[in-house]
């Protein structure tokens, strides 16, 4: 194998594990502090969201593939707690 076939077997191993890297779903502000939420895959399992408050993780929470619906709700639903507490 030569070094440009190697580097093609990189870049293409990293690409796939792009879906794996977590994602901001959204960020608050109060003061000078941040709240987020950040959305992570779990390969074989599902995903699980992280909340994080001035870069320092809070609290995460796992969901099963079959669990769609009570992701997307239990991230809305942290959001609204947030704004009702004064993050904006």
């Amino acid at each position: 194998m030569n070094d440009a076939a190697w580097w093609a077997r990189v870049v293409q191993a990293r690409t796939e594990r792009d879906d794996l890297r977590p994602q901001r779903v959204w960020t608050l502000h109060k003061g000078d502090h941040a709240a987020a939420i950040d959305l992570k895959a779990v390969p074989g399992i599902g995903a699980e969201i992280v909340l994080t408050v001035d870069g320092q993780w809070r609290k995460t929470r796992l969901f099963r593939s079959h669990q769609r619906a009570e992701l997307v709700g239990a991230i809305a639903d942290t959001r609204t707690a947030s704004e009702r507490k004064g993050w904006e």
